[in-house]
């Protein structure tokens, strides 16, 4: 039995709600209609884009690789996984119920994607703002299991990652605890406006969770290619260092620095402490990661430092990086690519 005092409030409430327009809504109640809610959310989003998806066949004299892609323009340009079709000797895509012969525009393993055309006016997924991506943003998936027919899926982003057992990637990439099964590489990763905001590259715990390409970078190689007809990742020879010492929320300090190098001949000086490059602030070496996957060579950069107590902002010509032009690797081998501008 509830005390007076408490069956007195509950009872004298009844008639404010009532005047309120309210109704009392289990917490069963509630739940159900926010998950038929999502649902609802999550099938819009497959019925609206399920046709810009295509399921990509890749054969070579090993054998049939599968995987999926999506359309990002309405002149039949795909993205999808670069595993799938590096090496291929003929590439199909099946889309609208028919099989289209597809050219393999680039391969770049450094990000984990390739570029692929078909002859034909198709359907596209817009592109998101991958920069608003954050822990606990709702994602959907759309792909094709293999020898399965296009499917959603749905999870959160719970990380974003630089490195996964012990190499580092070549950009940080968002990691999702988003069942994914085999085929489905290569699929869009859409928010929940229906936005492509990454392109699926890795199964992690035997397809629990997986690693997920920013759209910023996809579209680096995309720019890359429609401008030059290649990838071109820029250098600029620095060599970047962590000190113990925090100087305007940046440990990140150039070493080693040869004078033949772009960023020697800007003024760059040893000892400065990177503050930003770019569109990245550097809080820390690994931050130059990523700033250095988005250098373009023979394009200006701004490298923020800061030098003896005072900011200085000087411009930098990036070069075209001396393992170019054919970065064909996804991650590094070695934790020391994360403490030098480059694009290794």
């Amino acid at each position: 039995m509830l005390p007076p005092a408490a069956f007195s409030i509950a009872r004298h409430s009844l008639p404010v709600i009532a005047l309120l327009g309210l109704a009392f809504v289990s917490p069963a109640r509630a739940s159900g209609s926010v998950a038929n809610d999502l649902a609802a959310e999550v099938h819009k989003i497959f019925d609206d884009h399920k046709d810009a998806i295509v399921k990509v066949r890749a054969t070579d004299p090993l054998g049939i690789r599968f995987g999926s892609g999506f359309f990002s323009d309405p002149t039949g340009t795909i993205f999808t996984h670069a595993a799938i079709v590096s090496g291929a000797q003929d590439v199909m895509v099946m889309y609208a119920g028919r099989e289209l012969p597809a050219r393999v525009l680039i391969v770049d393993r450094r990000s984990g994607i390739a570029i692929l055309k078909v002859d034909a006016t198709t359907p596209f997924i817009p592109p998101g703002n991958s920069d608003e991506v954050g822990i606990a943003t709702p994602i959907v998936t759309l792909g094709y299991p293999e020898d399965r027919v296009a499917c959603p899926g749905f999870g959160f982003v719970v990380g974003i990652d630089r490195q996964y057992l012990g190499q580092y990637f070549s950009t940080s990439h968002f990691r999702a605890n988003l069942p994914v099964q085999r085929g489905q590489g290569g699929s869009p990763i859409l928010n929940m406006k229906g936005e492509s905001i990454g392109v699926l590259v890795g199964r992690l715990e035997d397809g629990a969770a997986c690693h997920i390409l920013p759209m910023r970078a996809a579209e680096k190689v995309r720019r890359d290619l429609v401008r030059f007809g290649e990838i071109r990742p820029g250098w600029v020879g620095v060599e970047v260092e962590d000190s113990e010492d925090s100087v305007a929320g940046s440990t990140a300090r150039i070493g080693a620095l040869d004078p033949a190098t772009p960023a020697s001949q800007s003024g760059l000086l040893p000892g400065d402490v990177l503050l930003q490059v770019g569109e990245t602030k550097i809080h820390t070496s690994e931050d130059v990661l990523d700033a250095s996957y988005f250098l373009t060579a023979g394009d200006q950069v701004g490298i923020e430092v800061q030098r003896h107590g005072e900011k200085m902002t000087l411009s930098v010509k990036p070069t075209l990086h001396p393992m170019a032009p054919c970065p064909d690797l996804q991650t590094t081998s070695a934790p020391d690519a994360a403490k030098s501008l480059n694009l290794e």
